[in-house]
């Protein structure tokens, strides 16, 4: 049995995050025992999920070494790893568009891709990481922007380990529902390519969560945590 289809009967939502890139062949399997898995994504990031407590020690000298951001799901690395004294710097729920079906996008509006043009803007407004982060993004032509007037009023992307993310609505645009929009647009973009579209969300981000919910995203009963 592959690595997808054994984590699929394990929680599909769950180890989504490890199976969309798995089968997009863009992520590494350097680990995968009765102990857990280890993979290594687009050499951007890597993501581990642990079952047996007594190999916790081993996947976490594996993660020491790495100096890329990891993804941690519950169980016993997670508590290994706190028990260690390591803070996690993002503490996530998965959601997933487990739909065939499109989203509704007012037909009105225009979306578009993001351009170079953008790069600029897109790093003022975007604060939620690093600048070089975000131009690599930018450049990597996965984002989409939504224009009012003329005047890109919004966009979104995929992350590097490939979650929708990335989505940030200008302060002079917000309360007018473009975030909704832009995001069924990017699930839809998604859905075409034939991939399943998540995300993470910060559990304290009762509106992004709120979003998921009514896009119709379902919630996977794992966190995940992500340590830089």
């Amino acid at each position: 049995m592959d690595l997808t289809t054994k984590l699929a009967k394990m929680d599909y939502l769950s180890y989504i995050d490890i199976i969309q890139p798995l089968k997009e062949g863009v992520a590494e399997i350097l680990v995968d025992d009765e102990a857990g898995v280890l993979v290594r994504i687009q050499d951007a990031t890597y993501a581990a999920a642990v079952f047996d407590a007594n190999q916790s020690e081993r996947f976490a000298k594996a993660l020491h070494s790495a100096k890329l951001p990891k993804a941690v799901h519950e169980g016993p690395l997670l508590q290994y790893l706190l028990d260690q004294g390591y803070k996690p710097t993002l503490r996530c729920v998965q959601a997933v568009y487990t739909a065939k079906e499109p989203l509704d996008v007012d037909p009105n509006l225009k979306i578009r891709p993001v351009y170079e043009a953008d790069l600029d803007l897109i790093v003022t407004h975007y604060t939620h990481a690093e600048p070089s982060y975000v131009r690599d993004r930018v450049r990597s032509r996965t984002m989409l922007g939504l224009e009012i007037d003329g005047e890109l009023a919004a966009f979104m992307g995929r992350h590097s380990e490939g979650a929708m993310g990335l989505l940030e609505v200008l302060p002079q645009y917000r309360r007018r529902h473009l975030g909704q929009q832009l995001e069924s647009a990017y699930i839809n973009l998604m859905l075409e390519q034939g991939l399943v579209p998540y995300c993470n969300v910060e559990m304290t981000n009762t509106a992004s969560l709120a979003l998921q919910r009514k896009l119709g995203l379902v919630f996977a009963k794992q966190h995940v945590y992500w340590f830089n």
